[in-house]
């Protein structure tokens, strides 16, 4: 490469139900109240930043003890290309020997003593000031197709090193590697994957940079929205007007001191239109949009639970004040937790105004997307739909009546169940169950002398002594009918929508899904699942599930990394993807907020977004683009699990949108780390061959010649979701190759037989290996590919390993 550098001075210069067991293991319910609170759209805001071009005056008697400096060309993070021109100015009191450009760590020395008069003037306090200008002209070509780091060092003269800015190379042929096998089998196909950093306050600044910061990173499969919470049962014309939904609600409303809601849907869409950002609405009526304080003038959910035959009633028929949580030790910004509508169906006030006010902001959303299809990603309902979950087990809920009407009719399929319900409630045949109970059955499951159906009631105690009560069939009974109440509430939703005609495809749910401690049982999949040892809320995956929607996972920590226990043999993702090929992450941090104070890392960034990306996730929602800055990271006031801009996770997101640019949704893509990163990807050799990570590759070892390359498992590719496997690699190398799938059951079968090389297409992606996918195999837990080279020895480079989706008619 040809590195150069000469004189010019350029340019001047934002909760989660989690599962537990005994109490000593329990995490205490101020870490839901808290972590929820980012959730729910109150971002931090003091940690927004300004461009400046060079700081204040600086008295001549007031110096920074460390250096100090900026880089003021280029402007934008990422420089596409392989040629840079950087420039900036650095001081330090001790002063400065260079500054130096290094390239995935390997220096380059800027040129230091520009003339920077614009800097004197104002940082007299400093001896070099007139001259501390420098800048740097290079050509790094050729360059490996990957986005690279490119850091801006200055060092004083005692070798103190000071990083002045980071920013991303990347080279052309990076982006278009993918390209003409996109355009081949594709065409002008435009169904992208999205990065939808969650926000709130538009109206403030809340979104502000988030149309440019990712411009140079777009591509017909990535592209970056925001998602912003719209509460629809909050934002209301008022009691006078019987809480009609406000799309225009004045964001300058107040309780105290705190706004009641940042957001207006008119300002959302104005700002979306104006800036050109894609949208995922949230339209939030659940627990979270009325929990920062009560208005019930405004917020008709603060208003339908002042009259407590509206609210969940715990098993002493108790329903708490809206406040009772706000003491919980550690509390902060104490919301209104304890106090929550009841889902049953013979709710009919609360059925009406979520009905209504749901339909008519949504009716405004499919407006907008009439008008503006290409910046409408979807609509996301009410986060955390759970049977109250926040007293840590010394409540448990629902018992209000009308919930334990419900439970009777369900148990005998009697009355909505029926297909006989009464007036105001809705038909529920569908959810009937497939073997109604009679009284005398119902009698040997509690263990009670029930002589009718109205003295029918659900385990009102969970011991853990004797007999804990997941081992018991009666409370095994309630436990799936809450299920169904949370699984009923999101198909009531999701129908709601379709009614007005929102598609299908653009709803999804907003369950959350946290690692169990240890000791707990994991979480459950169907609603028919056994009992857990802990109170679950309702929540199972299947139950977040709507009939007319999507699953819409919330995901933070080891949960986002796609590394908890799960019930089967399957990961969580591939759980997903089994159960609903459609899903989407709504909501996720790799930071968990149950060790808020461990920073994540870069690995687990780039674990998180591949895994996510390759079982199928339509799109991810980092918390949150007005959240804590990285910048601050392990001061006070910094929350690790509402932080995105400036992490390791955001640079792993510029790393995939790099890997991902025309790689279309539903493929299959390993590109073994980064320019920065090795991983293997879970990809083993077998055989005696071996198979060594680097940054962005695995060096594949022959033996006699060939290499049995082995897939992680569980894939869960099912039968027809995949038609071609592309193999990033030097094709003279290869002589031959042959790849198998193997089933549930632990046979291979043949996907796509030896083959030679010179018989097979090669693109700019590489070697393209067409499959052939047997009628009889439904699913696919992994991959192999045998592969026989030129030379019996000598490792060959694998850049990555793809499996693409069927092509589309042209």
């Amino acid at each position: 490469m040809a590195v150069e550098t000469n004189g010019d001075t350029g340019p001047p210069a934002s909760r989660r139900l989690i599962p537990r067991t005994r109490p000593a293991e329990r995490i205490a319910a101020v870490v839901l109240v808290v972590a929820a609170l980012a959730i729910a759209g109150q971002f931090a805001w003091q940690e927004h930043h300004a461009r400046a071009p060079v700081p204040g005056p600086t008295p001549a008697s007031v110096v920074a003890s460390a250096t100090i400096g900026a880089v003021d060309a280029p402007t934008s993070e990422a420089i596409v290309g392989t040629a840079v021109h950087i420039s900036g100015w650095a001081l330090d009191p001790k002063g400065i020997r260079g500054v130096e450009i290094r390239l995935d760590g390997h220096p380059y020395a800027a040129r230091y003593g520009i003339p920077r008069p614009d800097v004197a003037q104002v940082k007299t306090g400093y001896s070099d000031s007139a001259a501390a200008g420098f800048a740097f002209d290079g050509d790094f070509a050729p360059l490996t197709p990957q986005r690279h780091e490119l850091t801006v060092v200055a060092v004083n003269r005692a070798a103190t090193e000071t990083v002045l800015a980071r920013k991303g190379l990347v080279p052309e042929v990076a982006l278009e590697q993918w390209r003409p096998l996109y355009v081949q089998r594709y065409g002008e196909q435009d169904t992208p994957f999205y990065i939808i950093p969650a926000l709130s306050g538009i109206g403030l600044g809340g979104a502000d940079e988030l149309d440019t910061a990712y411009t140079e990173y777009l591509s017909p499969t990535f592209r970056v929205g925001m998602r912003v919470p719209i509460l629809y049962l909050r934002t209301t014309l008022g009691a006078g007007r019987d809480w009609i939904f406000d799309p225009d609600w004045d964001i300058e409303k107040r309780c105290g001191e705190r706004r009641i809601a940042e957001d207006s849907l008119s300002m959302t869409m104005s700002h979306a239109i104006a800036h050109k950002l894609p949208v995922l609405f949230t339209l939030n009526g659940g627990v979270w949009a009325d929990a920062g304080c009560d208005v019930p003038d405004w917020d008709v959910n603060d208003h339908l639970e002042q009259d407590i035959a509206n609210c969940q009633w715990n098993e002493r028929n108790e329903v708490m004040p809206d406040d009772f949580l706000k003491h919980l030790t550690g509390s902060t910004d104490a919301p209104d937790l304890a106090r929550s509508l009841t889902f049953n169906a013979y709710a009919a006030q609360n059925r009406h105004y979520k009905r209504r006010n749901l339909q008519a902001a949504a009716r405004m959303v499919m407006a907008f997307a009439r008008d503006h299809p290409e910046l409408f990603i979807g609509i996301a309902l009410d986060a955390d739909t759970y049977l109250n979950p926040f007293f840590d087990e010394k409540q448990w809920y629902d018992y209000n009546p009308g919930t334990l009407r419900q439970f009777r009719d369900w148990l005998k399929s009697s009355g909505p169940y029926a297909g006989k319900p009464p007036p105001g409630v809705p038909d529920l045949s569908r959810y009937r169950r497939k073997q109604p109970l009679t009284l005398a059955q119902v009698r040997k499951l509690a263990g009670k002398p029930w002589r009718t159906w109205e003295e029918v009631d659900p385990p009102r105690s969970f011991p853990r002594e004797g007999k804990p009560f997941w081992e018991d069939a009666w409370t095994h009974e309630w436990e799936v009918f809450r299920r169904h109440l949370v699984h009923l509430h999101y198909d009531d939703l999701a129908q709601w929508l379709g009614e007005i005609g929102v598609p299908k495809s653009r709803i999804y749910s907003s369950q959350g899904f946290i690692a169990p401690v240890a000791t707990s049982f994991p979480f459950a999949l169907r609603i028919e699942s056994p009992s857990k040892n802990y109170d679950t809320g309702g929540m199972s995956v299947e139950g977040a599930i709507p009939r007319n929607g999507h699953l819409g996972a919330i995901v933070y920590g080891q949960s986002a990394l796609n590394d908890i226990r799960v019930e089967g043999d399957a990961n969580l993702f591939a759980t997903f993807h089994q159960m609903d090929p459609g899903w989407a992450v709504g909501e996720f941090n790799t930071a968990d907020f149950r060790t808020a104070k461990e920073l994540p890392t870069y690995a687990m960034g780039y674990r998180a977004l591949r895994e996510m990306f390759n079982y199928g996730a339509r799109f991810a929602s980092p918390m949150a683009w007005n959240g804590s800055n990285g910048i601050n990271a392990g001061e006070p006031g910094y929350v690790s699990f509402t932080a995105w801009r400036n992490t390791p996770l955001e640079d792993a997101l510029r790393d995939f949108a790099v890997a991902h640019a025309y790689v279309p949704i539903g493929a299959r893509l390993w590109t073994f780390g980064s320019s920065r990163y090795a991983d293997p990807d879970g990809w083993t050799a077998l055989a005696g061959a071996t198979v060594t990570a680097g940054a962005g590759y695995i060096d594949a070892t022959p033996r006699n010649g060939e290499v049995v390359l082995v897939s992680p498992a569980p894939l869960a590719l099912a039968h027809g979701e995949t038609d071609l496997l592309i193999l990033g690699l030097d094709t003279a190398l290869v002589e031959a190759v042959e790849v198998e799938a193997r089933t549930p059951a632990g046979a291979w079968i043949p996907l796509a037989r030896r083959r030679a090389s010179s018989d097979l297409a090669v693109t700019s992606a590489g070697l393209s290996v067409p499959l052939a996918w047997p009628v009889t195999l439904a699913v696919a837990d992994q991959v192999r590919v045998l592969l026989r080279f030129r030379a019996l020895a000598d490792p060959v480079r694998i850049r990555h390993i793809a499996l693409l989706p069927p092509a589309t008619s042209r």
